[in-house]
């Protein structure tokens, strides 16, 4: 099955029909309950926590402790996600993304299952026993280590089909993770329509739990022979560096000295030099971390996805202190319909990579995040459309080029442990946007409320830039790090030979797709 012995496997259809079923799980069950602004109407109109409002909060059409509960299940199934991805990452190649699959869907389809048959009000039994005891938390609880099993075996799907589609599918399913956050909207609807909500999220627990049975059937036998065998073959693409050959110099042979450069360029991937392959791959987690790839995707995803979740939890509230609540939640569906059409965008987000390379689409996102940042400003409902539409963009973006970065950077044998610690420094801050949330509210009255918080995210934007500008240097002293197809040079003298080609006006033609090496996947 595995081929020959230390050769990867060769994909087949059984892989891309497992694209084809991850994507529709990751679409659907990954991380919808970033869907909030949906889900919390929904939860809303269904009575939940309507015990905790005031007489004279339900004449002006207003709860602050209602609010301030809301915010808090959605901080709380945020930090669950975020350290269940960070642990479920160490655990993934031990684990196996078949057994990954099951444990996902076992527990998402056990949240909702919770989240369809908790009371929307505490029953008289638990009132006298002033039980502590909340359904809708654990429900979330479940929801988020669900959520983040699923995204993680899903992440390993890229590897498993040919070389050249890496970059592509795994920019399509980090699309499709961020589009999930649609699923709300429909089940929204179906409430309105006339739906129970026991009816609406059961149903959708067994659903996930039936694709979820599916998926781990698939990844079972040759998908995860791949895996192992690029595993192996990146830790003997790391034994030339090794052996110390610059101890040679002593003895002057010039008929052999000659011929080690030429053949060490191909294999270097040691920090004391640019070569063909990314030069951490093969290295050790401890080299890999203490290194400028892995400060910008941890800088850039801590505080980025903050940023991107905060703006997704409050975002109900905020567009009903501007008046959303008199259009019956107009814009807050209409903000949820938007997030999955950074989808659409996948052929072009693959450009930015094939043309621009990583600094730029970096850079790129910086420029989106400004946009949403700086209108969120402005009290004005129909202005929030601006928003809506740079933060779909932005938050699509990020995620494909964070995971695409990681896994170019550090290769398949390393690329969820690097992914996990990311994760792990990202949930130091998660935690804190329910209660930024409540200080913001508690300092600033009025339409306002969330204005000092709003602020606060956009200035999380400049660590990111400074790493931004950072990344581009380096990439030009390390070009093979890169993922653009059109890469800058990969010697000093080559450097040279094509400064001196542009001098006289020659022009060279780009690299293609195929011309890639894009063995060491």
């Amino acid at each position: 099955m595995a081929g020959k012995e230390g050769q990867v496997p060769k994909s087949g259809a059984r892989e891309w029909l497992m694209v084809v079923l991850g994507s529709l799980m990751t679409f659907f069950f990954s991380f919808y309950f970033y869907g909030w602004a949906s889900l919390q109407a929904l939860l809303e109109e269904d009575g939940v926590y309507a015990e905790v409002c005031q007489v004279e909060d339900s004449v002006q059409g207003s709860c602050a402790e209602r609010t301030s509960r809301m915010i808090l299940l959605f901080t709380v199934c945020n930090l669950v996600t975020v350290l269940s991805l960070a642990l479920l990452g160490l655990l993934v190649d031990r684990l196996g993304p078949a057994r990954l699959s099951l444990v996902g869907g076992t527990f998402q389809a056990g949240g909702l299952l919770l989240l369809a048959s908790t009371p929307s009000t505490p029953s008289t039994a638990m009132q006298a026993m002033h039980s502590p005891f909340d359904g809708y938390v654990l429900a979330f609880g479940f929801i988020g280590v669900g959520g983040a099993a699923l995204t993680v075996q899903a992440m390993k799907l890229p590897f498993v089909v040919p070389p050249r589609h890496f970059a592509l599918v795994m920019t399509l399913l980090n699309c499709l993770v961020d589009s999930s956050s649609v699923a709300p909207l429909g089940l929204y609807r179906l409430y309105l329509a006339g739906l129970s909500r026991f009816s609406i999220f059961a149903g959708y627990g067994a659903a996930c739990l039936l694709l979820s049975l599916c998926l781990a059937f698939c990844w079972w036998g040759r998908p995860e022979a791949i895996l192992r065998a690029l595993n192996a073959e990146e830790l003997r693409a790391a034994e030339p560096v090794e052996p110390v050959e610059p101890v040679q110099p002593a003895e002057p042979a010039e008929p052999v000295e000659p011929a080690k450069p030429a053949e060490q360029e191909v294999n270097l991937k040691a920090p004391e030099g640019p070569g063909t392959r990314p030069r951490l791959h093969g290295l050790t987690l401890w080299q890999q971390i203490w290194s400028l790839e892995f400060a910008v995707a941890a800088i850039f995803l801590t505080t980025q996805f903050f940023r991107s979740s905060a703006y997704l939890g409050i975002n109900k509230d905020w567009l009903a202190s501007l008046g959303d609540d008199e259009t019956e939640n107009t814009f807050a569906q209409l903000f949820t319909g938007l997030l999955p059409a950074s989808t659409l965008l996948v052929p072009l987000f693959n450009l930015s990579f094939a043309r621009g390379g990583f600094a730029f689409t970096f850079g790129l996102v910086m420029i989106l995040g400004f946009v949403w940042g700086l209108v969120v400003l402005v009290p004005w409902l129909q202005l929030q459309v601006v928003a809506f539409s740079a933060f779909t963009v932005f938050r699509g973006l990020l995620f494909a080029v964070f995971f695409t970065f990681v896994g170019h950077s550090f290769g398949n044998r390393t690329f969820s442990k690097m992914t996990s610690a990311c994760f792990l420094l990202s949930a130091g801050m998660s935690w804190l946007i329910w209660p930024l949330a409540d200080l913001s509210r508690s300092l600033t009255d009025g339409s306002d409320g969330f204005a000092l918080f709003n602020l606060f995210m956009l200035a999380l934007s400049l660590p990111s830039v400074f790493m931004t500008y950072l990344l581009a240097k380096h990439l030009r002293q390390y070009p093979a790090g890169d993922i653009c197809v059109c890469p800058g040079p990969k010697t000093k003298a080559e450097g040279e030979a094509k400064e001196a080609n542009a001098a006289k006006g020659a022009k060279e033609p780009c690299a293609s797709w195929s011309t890639l090496e894009y063995a060491y996947f």
